[in-house]
């Protein structure tokens, strides 16, 4: 058997006080109640059992994310500059180990973006690798996001427009030779 990972590692960088707090604020859990009031987790195992919704709170609003799942899909950690060539000062660093959901980081910074810089942007590059090598296991991608727009870009599907626009320049060769 082999397992499949999907591996990234990026920064939001130059955090302002406000802008750690916002993001303090999105990632703690909250459990949504029947009567629709709101209630901060601690952790999310700590949810009661009449919660209609639990999750980070920043995810709320997520149509795709499954509270059933528990997971926030990614683990995070705030640093201050790593003597970095950059410079990237107080920053909030995302990455996952095994199975990472790059989506929920980039629903965060959208987020973000849209509430306090709104004229930048971000990425975030992601590898999917599998322990055995297995064809069409292994691919990766990215993600570009704005206030306004999430962009994907993964592996397989740029092999596949490639493909397409390949076949067309010799279907139109094999035209013209007639």
């Amino acid at each position: 058997m082999a397992d499949n990972y999907l591996l990234f590692s990026e920064v939001l960088a130059h955090l302002k006080p406000q802008e750690e707090a916002w993001l303090g604020q999105q990632l703690r859990p909250i459990a949504v109640q029947q009567d629709g009031q709101t209630v901060e987790l601690a952790s999310l195992d700590d949810a009661s059992a009449g919660a209609s919704w639990v999750g980070p709170r920043f995810l709320q609003d997520k149509e795709d994310y499954d509270p059933a799942w528990g997971e926030l899909g990614f683990q995070f950690a705030l640093h201050d500059d790593h003597d970095t060539p950059d410079g990237w000062g107080r920053h909030l660093w995302f990455y996952a180990e095994e199975s990472g959901t790059p989506d929920n980081v980039a629903w965060l910074v959208r987020k973000f973006l849209k509430q306090l810089r709104p004229g930048q942007c971000w990425s975030l590059t992601y590898a999917a690798t599998c322990s055995k090598p297995r064809v069409g296991e292994f691919s990766g991608g990215a993600v570009f996001v704005t206030a306004e727009r999430i962009k994907w870009q993964d592996a397989h599907s740029y092999i596949e427009q490639e493909r397409v626009r390949f076949e067309r320049a010799r279907s139109l060769k094999k035209g013209k030779r007639r």
